[in-house]
């Protein structure tokens, strides 16, 4: 399957590397900008496949220890010690009124609720085993080809600060949000979810883990959250229209420089460019003859310009149209 780049490349006829106009690094936003846009369209039946769960056991009230990754929470459970009860969400506000068992809002195990407070979630009654579906946002690289989950068994990591996981050819990507799991001597990361900075290929971190001891056995690491096959289509779509529009903004910019377009005409000399040099030949050196060329050249040249600047602009009307339908068909 080809890369988002090479699909791009293959969408605007545009030649992308480490400088061009997109870079690469660029090329990468639009991406993971893109999918986050494609997800925050979709319709409700699917976006669970877009969420990953969490777990945590909740605290009372004023004590919340469960950070958001997102904040797009579509479901949350606490077990009463035979079923998972779905929580009713209520306002931060009214955590102290559900805490009094005086009050007629008072939570119960068969009534649980939940609230979020400082990007924190916590559901009442507390002491609860508690999990919730969070819509994720994947970071998608210009080398990818898929938007998919990623699950890793057999990592291993050091005893530092941070704490370097390894594992070969891991294809996991700065940004991505990941879980840890039955790490058999690193046993406190075990549930950790946290973001991955890519150090190569081999390696990466995970933010806010220093742990101990060295994990040799090697445990697990689940990219969370996933994307609809039906939808990947849109995410080069999306980043094929901000790649376009980043090349006219550069060759935009670069008009006054090819033409001395710049307003002061100051600098009139035997090396200037454009039609300055138009200028030095007609003042300086009183060439008609070669004035007269170099203005039928720069003409040409102009042409040539508008006619790539005009298909660009036409390329990148007919992909936002194709990537707006493409949306409405989702939300149907």
């Amino acid at each position: 399957m080809a890369t988002f780049e090479a699909q791009v490349e293959g969408l605007t006829s545009l030649s992308i590397d480490g400088s061009s106009a997109p870079t690469q690094t660029e090329l990468t936003q639009f991406l993971t900008d893109g999918a986050k846009e494609v997800i925050n369209s979709l319709p409700p039946g699917l976006l669970p496949l877009c969420a990953a769960q969490a777990t945590f056991t909740s605290t009372a009230a004023g004590s919340e220890s469960e950070t958001l990754n997102t904040g797009n929470i579509l479901n949350v459970l606490r077990n009463d010690g035979d079923i998972d009860q779905p929580c009713r969400q209520i306002s931060a506000d009214d955590k102290g009124r559900v805490s009094d068992p005086k009050d007629m809002s008072y939570a119960k195990i068969s009534d649980p609720v939940y609230y979020v407070e400082n990007n924190k979630i916590n559901v009442l009654p507390d002491g609860g085993s508690c999990k919730y579906s969070e819509v994720q946002y994947p970071a998608v690289a210009y080398g990818d080809s898929t938007i998919s989950a990623t699950s890793l068994s057999g990592v291993t990591a050091t005893a530092a600060d941070p704490t370097v996981f390894t594992k070969s050819s891991h294809g996991l990507s700065t940004g991505d949000v990941v879980k840890l799991s039955n790490f058999n001597e690193m046993t406190e990361v075990n549930g950790m979810t946290g973001t991955v900075t890519k150090l190569d290929a081999n390696t990466f971190e995970v933010n806010g883990v220093a742990a101990d001891p060295a994990e040799t056995t090697g445990g697990n690491v689940v990219k969370m959250g996933g994307f609809p096959d039906e939808a990947e289509y849109l995410v080069p779509l999306y980043a094929s229209v901000k790649a376009l529009q980043n090349k006219m903004g550069s060759m935009s910019a670069e008009i006054p420089v090819n033409s001395d377009q710049d307003g002061s005409f100051s600098s009139s000399s035997s090396s200037s460019q454009g039609y300055e040099k138009v200028r030095n030949l007609l003042e300086s050196q009183e060439d008609i003859e070669l004035s007269s060329g170099t203005i039928a050249a720069l003409s040409s040249e102009m042409q040539q310009f508008v006619a790539e600047y005009q298909w660009y602009q036409s390329q990148q009307a007919k992909l936002e149209a194709d990537y707006e339908k493409g949306l409405q068909r989702l939300r149907g």
